[in-house]
């Protein structure tokens, strides 16, 4: 359903559907642990997606975060996952981030807005409207977030992120 949802978009950050892939295919499925770390990178890869000609060290066998770029070079995945605190609770966190630099906020909020508009499975934030949760049975143990951010010099990303408590 979300990936029909997602088809149907068409502001710029979605005319190449590898946002739409990308969001379906490898950070979904990562957030919801339906994928590795691993296996995230692999179906990142299948998108051709790759680490920067930059980044020529290899992985770390324990390595908890990493940046894959598009061939085309417009569009970033970054994958990573950690422990943190929520809300002064410890949490063990797994999130993935798109962005590109030729997708606005407005057209990545356009795009979640599509692929998240289900009030019966989503719930949309009341003090930001580019934030959605997933409504769970068990909210005490795991808990969806998507939101998209504009941060201070940086490109405008949707990140899609699991808490597992």
């Amino acid at each position: 359903m979300i990936a029909m949802s997602c088809l149907s978009v068409t502001p710029v950050a979605a005319q190449d559907s590898r946002a739409v892939r990308a969001l379906v295919g490898v950070c979904l499925p990562y957030a919801t642990r339906s994928l590795s770390f691993e296996k995230s990178i692999r179906a990142a890869r299948m998108l051709e997606f790759r680490r920067s000609t930059d980044d020529r060290a290899p992985l770390d066998a324990w390595a908890s975060e990493i940046e894959l770029i598009s061939r085309d070079g417009n569009w970033r995945i970054r994958i990573e996952e950690g422990s943190r605190e929520d809300e002064e609770t410890p949490v063990y966190a797994v999130s993935c981030s798109i962005s590109s630099r030729h997708a606005s906020a407005r057209e990545l909020g356009n795009l979640g807005r599509r692929a998240f508009n289900d009030p019966t499975m989503w719930a949309v934030s009341a003090d930001n409207r580019w934030r959605w949760e997933r409504r769970t049975r068990r909210p005490q143990e795991y808990r969806l977030a998507v939101e998209v951010t504009e941060p201070a010099e940086q490109l405008p990303t949707l990140t899609v992120t699991g808490f597992y408590y």
